[in-house]
């Protein structure tokens, strides 16, 4: 049941990152809806799987990295960890996308910030920053 859902959970968000990945094809407004959407049923796939077992969450350690880990030490604590970075990576590739429009970054360094996002999503926004960043200086210089 646990590979089940972590392999349902990882198609859905590719299907969103698809998308994401197609708005010259499909239009950056759908697209990003598109992605937000699936982030929604991500999010209430989580929603649905971390409260049945918010219960094994420990409470005797406090609120410490100690007790995050022995957290996910319980599998299906840690698949809700997993589905709750797919949502946030997955909406955090969305705004990239949207925002990309008013920053001036065009598609090539756009899909490069997205693919960075998806794999290790922090360092995809400061990609994604830097990019954006570079757009806006080149504006201001041409």
């Amino acid at each position: 049941m646990l590979e089940t859902m972590f392999l349902t959970a990882q198609a859905v968000q590719f299907i969103g990152w698809a998308v994401l990945f197609a708005y010259p094809l499909v239009g950056r407004r759908r697209s990003v809806l598109f992605a937000r959407a699936v982030a929604a049923v991500l999010a209430l796939l989580y929603l649905g799987w971390f409260l049945p077992y918010a219960a094994a969450i420990p409470r005797d350690m406090g609120y410490s990295l100690a007790a995050i880990a022995r957290s996910f030490e319980t599998r299906e604590l840690l698949l809700a960890g997993w589905i709750h970075y797919l949502v946030l990576d997955l909406f955090l590739g969305s705004w990239e996308a949207e925002h990309a429009e008013r920053a001036g970054v065009s598609y090539p360094p756009l899909a490069s910030s997205l693919f960075v996002t998806m794999m290790v999503g922090p360092l995809g926004l400061l990609v994604y920053f830097a990019c954006a960043g570079l757009a806006r200086r080149r504006k201001a210089v041409g």
